[in-house]
């Protein structure tokens, strides 16, 4: 995998895209930490491709959750005890 600065981009943006398609994935950087990935793809693979994206994006946001119940001791909590938080709130609402 290769990597690119985002300067280096936009000096040279045709024929960073080409390399990026000759040589599969390609890392964008910025100030030493990645920020985008370069992914080449033709147009049979782009639903495919768009459609996995969005399920990473979904199991990070999921690992996210996980690990900040983890944090705050959520983690434990049953059904029950989340229904009851949930119809706390709601009543909390009312008033």
């Amino acid at each position: 995998m290769s990597t690119i600065t985002v300067s280096e981009l936009k000096r040279q943006p045709t024929e960073q895209w080409r390399e990026a398609a000759r040589a599969g994935d390609l890392v964008v950087m910025e100030q030493g930490k990645p920020v985008a990935v370069l992914v080449p793809i033709d147009a049979q693979s782009l639903e495919p491709t768009l459609s996995t994206l969005r399920s990473v994006r979904a199991l990070q946001a999921q690992a996210a959750l996980q690990e900040a119940a983890r944090q705050n001791s959520t983690h434990g909590l049953t059904m029950t005890d989340i229904d009851e938080e949930i119809a706390a709130a709601r009543e909390a609402r009312r008033k």
